[in-house]
């Protein structure tokens, strides 16, 4: 929710940038102290595409030519690097790791690294103490600790597939529309990167407490009501969990227990009907003006949402009409 957590960068914004050096790699961070160097025959090329938000940075590298890394991040940054297809021709550290390994580096270490050529790599930076702190907030404890130095981490598959999925997901959408990143619906999307960071760090390495029904039952009321009560708000799993006191694992549980949903998949629910109800409310209302106000902020987006949802536009709604009827969705499924 606005001002549940504190943006770790200034100014959110989404840069494509063409390479047509190597030493132009090392001076776009600007904290980095250390040394790019080509060590493969040939005109370098690549690009660097970057999408920084309040609470999350995301990057992609496509280079031609193999690299070495020599040197350090001098910022408090811990750094999140799934190793796949595009890149596990790489050598991390003297090692190669084969796809579905997650590479953290706490930034206190020297990195040793030397690039596959023809290279992808994507990746997400956050600050030490805010992954530490969300971590803690998600996982429901206090006893969480970051891995010290370099790291090769082997998360469940599932949970390696979301973490790539929700990456790319931060980076395509946020250089599409620039104007995405600092909007509730921008907020949420680094929220569920976030969440997908830390499940896939800790998903086998903290026990989740048992909870009874009533507990669950009280879990999922409060919830609701926390949503109703925020519906024009931010909200994501990192506010929900830090509201409730409970852990993520939890969460999830019981909103698939209880509403068939993901909380997350529930609250967009919640919100749409919410628009619905102002629309067949007050036919002079703007729709961009009534799905704004809820937060959503990609139009295309929401006329998707919401036609998945109640079978019609909301143009029709407005008009008070039900519009074409359309066939069932060939998929409701949502894992949010």
């Amino acid at each position: 929710m606005s001002g549940s957590h504190e943006p770790i960068f200034e100014q959110p914004a989404a840069q494509v940038i063409p390479l047509v050096d190597f030493d132009e790699v090392g001076a776009l961070f600007s904290n980095w102290q250390g040394r790019f160097e080509q060590i493969s025959s040939g005109r370098f090329e690549g690009v660097l595409r970057v999408v920084q938000g309040g609470l999350v940075r995301t990057i992609e590298i496509k280079a031609n030519q193999r690299l070495s890394l020599r040197g350090h991040d001098a910022s408090d940054m811990f750094s999140i690097f799934p190793v796949t297809a595009g890149n596990c021709g790489s050598l991390w550290e003297g090692r190669r790791l084969s796809p579905g390994h997650l590479v953290l580096d706490d930034a206190d270490g020297e990195a040793n690294h030397v690039t596959a050529r023809r290279t992808d790599y994507q990746g997400a930076f956050l600050r030490t103490d805010t992954l530490l702190e969300t971590a803690r907030s998600l996982l429901a404890t206090d006893a969480v600790a970051l891995p010290r130095h370099w790291t090769a981490h082997s998360p469940p598959p599932e949970s390696f597939a979301r973490l790539c999925q929700h990456i790319a997901s931060l980076l395509n959408q946020g250089v599409t529309d620039p104007t995405l990143l600092g909007t509730p619906e921008g907020d949420r999307l680094e929220q569920e990167c976030v969440r997908a960071i830390i499940a896939a760090m800790f998903s086998a390495a903290t026990p989740q407490p048992y909870l009874s029904l009533a507990a669950r039952s009280h879990m999922f009321r409060r919830a609701e009501e926390f949503m109703r009560a925020h519906l024009s708000d931010p909200v994501g799993a990192i506010d929900l969990c830090r509201e409730l006191g409970v852990s993520d694992r939890n969460l999830r549980r019981t909103f698939r227990e209880r509403a068939g949903l993901g909380p997350m998949a529930y609250f967009k629910y919640l919100r749409l009907n919410a628009v619905r109800s102002r629309l067949r409310a007050d036919p002079a209302a703007v729709i961009a003006d009534v799905a704004g106000a809820l937060g959503f902020h990609h139009a295309g987006n929401f006329a998707g949402d919401y036609r998945r949802l109640f079978r019609e536009l909301p143009s029709d709604t407005l008009r008070g009409a039900s519009g074409s009827r359309l066939p069932p969705p060939t998929d409701a499924s949502c894992s949010s």
